[in-house]
This record gives C-alpha cells, structure tokens and sequence, in this order.
C-alpha cells in the first residue's frame, strides 16, 4: 500500500480574463500550495477497474470525482488493462472552500499511480495527464508557487510567499464553481489585473507588498455576506492583508507571526471552521 499527501493551496490573485467559445473561462492566477492535506491510501484491488472510497460521505465515489478519473486516465494513458486500483481518501481539505481539494486528490492519484506503477514519468507527463482531469489538477502536480493561465492549466513556476503564517476561515456558506463562475458572467471584466503586481512582490520577497496585492475577481462579484465579514474581521485582527480564496468560500489571512495568526483565530470564534497553516511546496 502507498501513502501519499494532497496539499491544499490559496490563490493569491485570480483575474478572469475572457471567456472562449467553449465556454471556458480565460484566468491569469497566482496559486500557493499551503501545508493543510488530504491523505491518500493507494493499492493494488484483485477486482479491475478503479474503486474508491472516501472519509467523507458527501463527495461522490464515481466517475464525478476527480480523484477516480486521474486514476481512470492514468491506467488508459499508460495502457494499463486488466488491473484494478484502489483508493481511500481521508479528507481533511474543506470543501467548497476555493483550497483546491479536489484537484490536489487528483494530482496526489498520478503521482502515487506512477510510483506504484514505476512508470517514471515526468511532471510535465502527468501535468498533462492532470489536465484532463481539471484546469487546477497540473498546478498541484507541480505544487508550490505558480502563475497559472489560459483555462489555469499552463503553470509557470514564480518565486513562493515568503515566510509567514496563514489563517484560513471556511464559513458555513459555500458555493458551487458553475454557479460562482454564473454569476461571474453577469458582470463586465475587471479593466485592471492583479496578477502581474503579485508577481513582482513574490520576486522582491516582501510579505508586505504580497499582502497588499492579493485580490481575486469573483471576491468581487459573489459579494457573499460572509466572506466580507471574515475579511473584515481577519484585517481588525492584525491581518497584513486578507482575500477569498478561488471561488470560494474560504478567506485567508497573512500574517507574520504564529503569536499573531493564533491571537487572530481566536477572534474569528464561532464565524467558522478555522485552520492554521503556512506556504508550502506541495509535494
């Protein structure tokens, strides 16, 4: 049996850039692997096929998870006929928080089924695999700090966060992609982009200027009630900056010290579920 973790990550900008005729949305992100994983145990099944289970009842177990279609595309990719592959995942990434659960099971599937397998494939092989699968599945093959474009699935590495802590709050309120990205569409593109300036300050290595540059286009649109409030209470707890994280729901905040981030959680008390975690390299 192998054990293998899926890390979770934050997006510190997310601009929407254009929509194609497919219906895909155009995003030029910044995405930061953070050190909150789900645990994933792969093994060898006597019975063909992929079969999964999952600590958490309410995610499916099916072909609707992308967890199981990484597994699928993989064993078709590879040609692998005959066998069967079984998967149990302990989540611990929350769901409908924008922290990329899904996708880090995904990509944590690919690299366990290439090791398992002794495949030796590159990164660059199972990015690709990856992005069958989901637009945020290569970034979490590569982990740690990325520019992602196009749908989200060109990732090219940028220089990580410096050192800090993170907060991160899920509120009871969440969100489906499709109908964050709904919503989305009923407003104009944002005229000024984020993204670029979040590059610059990870290149200067300033905690404070990535702080100041975190922003995120469906933030703007959602306007849920509770993530302005998890905001503004992160920023009257001593936050350098705070921003919902993907399409919601969850809201992190950054802050320079464990001492701080621990103060802060305990002001953010019954808003929500609360983690404490810091950037990672993801794999």
């Amino acid at each position: 049996m192998m054990k293998v973790k899926a890390y979770g990550k934050i997006n510190l900008t997310l601009d929407v850039l254009g929509r194609r005729e497919d219906g895909y949305h155009l995003l030029d992100t910044v995405m930061q692997s953070v050190s909150i994983w789900d645990e994933l145990e792969i093994q060898h099944s006597h019975e063909p096929g992929v079969h999964l289970q999952c600590s958490r009842e309410s995610l499916p177990v099916d072909s609707k998870n992308t967890a199981f279609r990484a597994a699928k595309f993989f064993l078709e990719d590879q040609g692998i006929q005959g066998e069967g592959v079984y998967i149990f995942i302990r989540k611990y990434i929350p769901s409908r928080s924008g922290m990329g659960g899904g996708s880090a099971d995904a990509a944590a599937v690919l690299r366990g089924l290439n090791e398992m397998y002794q495949k030796g494939l590159s990164t660059e092989k199972l990015m690709e695999i990856g992005a069958r699968v989901g637009a945020d599945v290569p970034f979490c093959v590569l982990g740690g700090a990325a520019r992602c474009t196009g749908i989200g699935a060109d990732v090219a590495p940028v220089s990580p966060m410096p050192e800090c802590w993170l907060v991160v709050c899920k509120p009871p309120t969440g969100m489906s992609t499709p109908r964050a990205y709904a919503l989305l569409d009923q407003y104009p593109l944002s005229s000024t982009q984020a993204t670029p300036r979040m590059v610059e300050a990870l290149t200067a290595g300033n905690l404070r200027r990535v702080a100041k540059s975190v922003a995120n286009r469906f933030d703007e649109t959602i306007r849920l009630a509770p993530v302005r409030a998890l905001k503004r209470a992160m920023m009257e707890a001593g936050a350098l900056g705070a921003m919902m994280t993907g399409s919601g729901s969850g809201v992190y905040g950054i802050f320079e010290t464990e001492q701080q981030a621990r103060w802060a959680m305990r002001q953010l008390d019954g808003k929500g579920r609360t983690f404490l975690i810091r950037p990672c390299e993801g794999i």
